[in-house]
Parts: structure tokens; sequence; C-alpha cells
């Protein structure tokens, strides 16, 4: 009994086998595509063979609301912009290359490697997805050469996370195949859009999560079929395909991996018509299966023009919010940024009414009432007002919780009271 607990929890202790010890055994040969039973042909190269899926579509195809041909009518400079890399501004849309790997690990790190990787491109009037799959560890070298040799022509790149997962990972495997150096230049010098960051910034606080699952769930409109398969199986499935060659839970594995791909497509093309719209006021023309403008959508687009530094389009962007339904923390978020957007631009008589409706709403935040303290006191040069402002913020400072924050804000106004006290009163 002792001896078969001790082996029952030692069997609990083991670590699960990787990709990498179940290499097949020396000798036995990868099977035929027929007798693999998997979509897509033998490819073979100089360092080996590999399995290569290639899959068609027309530029009229709808992968959710929008055609695979709606980015190719995207303007360059705009992806420029939204990227935060200027050499999109002069590449062509159509030599875009949309890369997604599927992996042993999903952390990353020396013991991951890509076993799928799949690449969606625009070719002769046709969107394009040609998948990359190594059906045994031997086979990554063939498979990591002709992906690179495929994407030399290649403009730049788009993902989603890519940028900290995808890429570093296939610059890794290059770099351990000694074909890093060629990486290193192909990745280096393109330019590259990491869709998560600009889907971040749009629905961060409307979505629960900005998985690509979600938006295509409440964004994009696209349904997947029950062929998916969860993203955090995918490394053991793999594992279980190369103990057993069968390949149904691949054949899922590969249609994950294809819809990823056509969804960055649409999230691309959805973002930059986000943007498009922000910039030129809403388009009448615009598709009518897109839903209409959330307010909070303009809002997350002007933080983005003020964060960069483009005050015309954040103004725009926080009155189009403001013209519409906000929730309480969004409305007090972009009065409070438009107001601020304001004083730098030397408007501050128009940022008078904001800082009043912040006050009448904004009981724990004696800013708004600060500002128009300022403003009082030094432009409009109103000393009862100024005092009667100042006073309200000292209300709301005495309110506020011990520590530091208060300790100075309250040195602050007991200042400013001082001297409004010896204006009025000299």
């Amino acid at each position: 009994m002792i001896m078969s607990d001790i082996r029952s929890r030692l069997q609990r202790l083991r670590p699960r086998q990787t990709a990498r010890a179940l290499t097949p055994a020396a000798g036995r040969e990868a099977p035929s595509p027929a007798a693999a039973g998997l979509p897509g042909r033998e490819q073979l190269t100089a360092r080996g063979a590999f399995q290569l899926i290639e899959e068609r579509r027309p530029l009229t195809h709808r992968h959710g609301h929008l055609p695979f041909g709606a980015l190719l009518e995207r303007d360059a400079a705009l992806l420029a912009r939204v990227a935060r890399a200027p050499a999109f501004a002069s590449a062509d849309l159509s030599g875009l290359a949309f890369i997604d790997t599927e992996t042993t690990g999903l952390a990353g790190g020396a013991g991951t490697f890509a076993f799928l990787v799949g690449v969606g491109v625009f070719e002769a009037g046709d969107f394009v997805l040609r998948q990359y799959f190594m059906r045994r560890p031997d086979e990554e070298p063939a498979m990591l050469a002709q992906l690179l040799d495929d994407l030399a022509s290649r403009a730049g790149w788009v993902t989603f996370n890519g940028r900290a997962f995808d890429v570093p990972l296939l610059e890794n495997r290059l770099t351990v195949n000694r074909i890093g150096a060629a990486a290193r230049s192909l990745f280096g010098l393109r330019p590259h859009l990491d869709l998560l960051f600009p889907a971040r910034w749009l629905y961060r606080n409307r979505l629960a999560s900005c998985a690509l699952s979600s938006l295509e769930q409440h964004v994009l409109g696209v349904p997947r079929t029950e062929a998916d398969v969860p993203g955090a199986l995918i490394p053991q499935l793999y594992v279980d395909y190369l103990r057993t060659g069968d390949p149904q839970d691949m054949r899922r594995v590969i249609y994950h991996n294809a819809v990823d791909i056509f969804s960055m497509v649409t999230l691309a093309a959805h973002v930059l018509e986000v943007f498009a719209s922000e910039a030129e006021g809403e388009d009448p023309k615009a598709p009518a299966a897109r839903p209409a403008r959330d307010p909070a959508e303009h809002l997350r687009l002007a933080l983005w023009h003020d964060h960069d530094g483009r005050p015309a389009e954040a103004e725009a962007g926080y009155r189009r919010a403001l013209a519409g339904k906000l929730s309480l923390d969004d409305r007090r978020l972009a009065l409070t940024r438009l107001a601020a957007l304001l004083k730098r631009l030397n408007r501050r008589a128009e940022a008078v009414p904001l800082w009043e409706q912040l006050a009448s709403f904004t009981l724990d935040d004696a800013l708004p009432c600060v500002e128009l303290s300022k403003y009082y006191e030094w432009k409009a040069a109103d000393l009862k007002q100024a005092l009667a402002w100042a006073r309200r913020a000292e209300a709301i400072i005495r309110a506020m919780p011990a520590g530091w924050r208060r300790t100075e804000a309250q040195a602050a106004i007991t200042r400013r009271l001082g001297r409004l006290s010896l204006k009025l009163n000299p």
C-alpha cells in the first residue's frame, strides 16, 4: 500500500512530456499526406520536407462585416499613424503579410517552437492563406527556410500580439536553425502593425477582454464553428498528435489558425475605418452592416489622438463623445481631458463650462474647482468668484483620506486662499 501510494505521487509529480521529448524514434519516416489525413500537400525543399496548406479567397469574400478587399481601400498614411510606423506611409497595402503562429507553449521561451505558421497575403486578385505545418520537429528547418523565402518580398507585417510573441519566437527559432541573421534583417527592417494595441485603445473599457475571439464576437461579427478549438489546448493537442499520428485535432488547429488570420484582415480594415471616419467625420456612405459609432469609441479615439499630439483630432473626438450617451466615468474623463486640452491651447474661457460641469457632479476631485479659481483670479479678474471656487476646493480636500496627497493639496489651497484674501482685503 505504501509503495503504491509513492508510485501514485511520483506519477502526479512527473512533468508532462513536451513536443521536443516526443520526437519520433530514429528511422521513423513522416507519414505521407494521404496517410496522415492532413489538408494540403508535402512541400519538398533543400532542407527537407514539411506540410503546406494553401487556401484562396476572392477579395469580395466577407469575413464578418467587411470583405477582404476593404483593407486595400484604406489609406497607407493612416496605417502608418495607427501603427506608429512611418515606413508604412509609402507601403503598398497589397504587400502586407498577416502572420500568426501556433506553438508548443503559450509562454514562449527557448524551448518553445512554432509548429504551425499561418501567413495571409494579397496575391493576383485574391487573398491567399498559406499554412506551414511541421509534421514532426525535425521538419522545422525546412519549414522555416521556406517561410523566410516567402516573406522576403513582403512590405510589412500585421499580427495580433505578434510584437511580444510571434515575431520574437520566429526570430529565436530561425537563430536556432542558423538563419537568424536573415530573420533579424527581415523582421527588424519592415514596419509592423500589432493590432492588439489599437484594439486595446478602442475597446479595453468596453469589453471584458480584448482577445481576438472577443473582438470577433463583439466587434467584427465573426462566428466560429464547432470545428474550432480553444487556443489554450493547442500545445497539448500537438503533443498528442506526435504521439498518435491522429490528424483529427490538427485539422481543428489548422482551422483555428486560418480564422485568426482572416479575422486580422477584417480587424485591420475595421480599425483603419474607425480612425478614418474620426478624422473626416461620420461617413454617410459607410456600410450599413457596420454598427453606428459608439460615443465611447469616439472617446477612445480622442485619447489616442491626444496621446500622439494631434489636438484638432482629439478635440473633435472629445466633442463627438460628449454629444452622445456616455457612462458617468467616461463623461468625467472626456470633460477632464477636453478641458485640459483647451487649457494647453490657451483657450481657457472655453474650458470654463467644462470645469463647471465637472464640479457639479464630481464631489471627490478638487481639480475642477481649483482650475476655476485660477481662471477667475488670473484671466477674468473676478476675485470673489475665485475665492468662492477656492473654498469649494478646500471643502473637497478636507474630505480626502489622510495622506501625502491631501497634505500637499491642503498646503496649496491654503496658500491660494491666503493670497485671494489679501487681494480682496489689502
